[in-house]
């Protein structure tokens, strides 16, 4: 299945839930297909999947990566953060999907820095549930389904 595919596969709930889908690796694609308007759209799905294994190797201690929940809280930062205070902002700054997009990502890194803030001060058991059922996991959700509106919305 090409990425394009699955993104279209994920807005439309075909095969899996779009909660299974959502935890799933995007397919890979070409570079032509994921890239869009400045962002590659695999990429940053990718990226913002990440941050829940790397929020659980904090919480398990078992990380040499030293995270900040003020630069995580952050959400100009990342590939994607990067695209949505810039080029992404220049071209559909007034589009009510990337405002919305651009709301959902800020709150998604407020989220993530409320998971690592938990887990760093040795509250494991909660950081834990917040990581997994809290609203960590549905901000994420929503990042992958909006990011998606988003590309086919511009990519057609």
């Amino acid at each position: 299945m090409s990425f394009r595919k699955w993104l279209f596969g994920l807005l439309g709930g075909q095969q899996k839930s779009q909660s299974e889908q959502a935890l799933a690796p995007p397919p890979a694609g070409t570079a032509l297909e994921e890239e869009v308007a400045g962002l590659n759209f695999r990429t940053a799905i990718e990226a913002h999947q990440k941050w829940k294994v790397r929020l659980q190797a904090v919480i398990d201690g078992d990380t040499s990566e030293t995270l900040s929940v003020e630069e995580v809280s952050r959400d100009d930062r990342c590939v994607l953060g990067k695209w949505i205070h810039g080029a992404g902002k220049q071209k559909f700054g007034q589009n009510e999907l990337f405002e919305s997009l651009q709301a959902n990502h800020a709150h998604f890194h407020i989220c993530a820095g409320k998971v690592l803030e938990t887990a760093l001060t040795g509250n494991k058991a909660a950081a834990q549930a917040a990581l997994g059922s809290g609203d960590f996991p549905q901000a994420s959700q929503v990042i992958v389904m909006t990011l998606a509106q988003m590309y086919t919305k511009v990519a057609n």
